[in-house]
């Protein structure tokens, strides 16, 4: 599965917010849950880069990338071929339009608790699921990293860039177990929009094969 589906970016107001260099991890973890916690859907324009560890190649592509809590995204990605990943809830799909395919599988199999990034689907919590320590900072940023209370070898890493001035996650950097790295960018974003859930809808187009993914994908 696309590492792209494991990111986002929050939004509430925090006052009196303390240097980056004198804050803890647990406060950036509150702070950005709360964030999220007074989001109810937002939209943004995304850049992703792929490192594969395998090849030592790297992909980009970018798009818009869609939420609406619980459970519910949309994102459009495109490079040399276009990707479309949508969650509804209850099922995901990933589509390869010049495939003709698209992959099926259950949200609860996709989107687990301590998967990195679920919190943002409503599923899971920051401090819950993970471990969470700083992991550098710089003008207007700290670097977040959680490691899932799981067995990381199963779950990978993720590395959030946080802004400091309202504590919205503004990139991300995802290692999968394998090695693979995937680097996301965010920009244009906008939050409590009042996103229709028919935008989290998939329609199987005439034509195209549904693969149902396998047990554990």
């Amino acid at each position: 599965m696309t590492a792209a589906i494991w990111a986002g970016l929050l939004a509430v107001t925090v006052a009196a917010t303390p240097s980056p260099s004198r804050i803890s991890a647990e406060e950036v973890v509150r702070r950005v849950q709360a964030r999220f916690d007074a989001t109810a859907d937002f939209t943004a324009d995304v850049r992703q880069e792929l490192l594969v560890a395998s090849t030592g190649r790297s992909l980009s592509a970018q798009g818009t990338v869609a939420f609406k809590r619980p459970g519910k995204m949309r994102w459009a990605l495109r490079n040399h071929e276009a990707q479309v990943i949508v969650a509804d809830g209850a099922t995901l799909w990933l589509y390869e339009p010049e495939e003709q395919q698209v992959l099926k599988s259950p949200f609860e199999s996709a989107f687990r608790s301590s998967a990195p990034i679920s919190f943002l689907t409503g599923v899971g919590r920051i401090g819950d699921d993970f471990d969470a320590s700083l992991d550098g900072a710089d003008d207007g940023h700290v670097y977040l990293l959680l490691v899932s209370h799981r067995d990381e070898q199963e779950l990978g890493r993720l590395r959030l860039v946080v802004e400091t001035n309202e504590y919205g996650i503004v990139g991300a950097e995802i290692r999968d177990p394998v090695g693979n790295v995937t680097t996301l960018r965010f920009s244009n974003m906008r939050r409590n929009v009042g996103l229709a859930d028919a935008l989290f809808r998939f329609e199987v187009p005439d034509g195209v094969d549904v693969i149902e993914a396998p047990i554990g994908y």
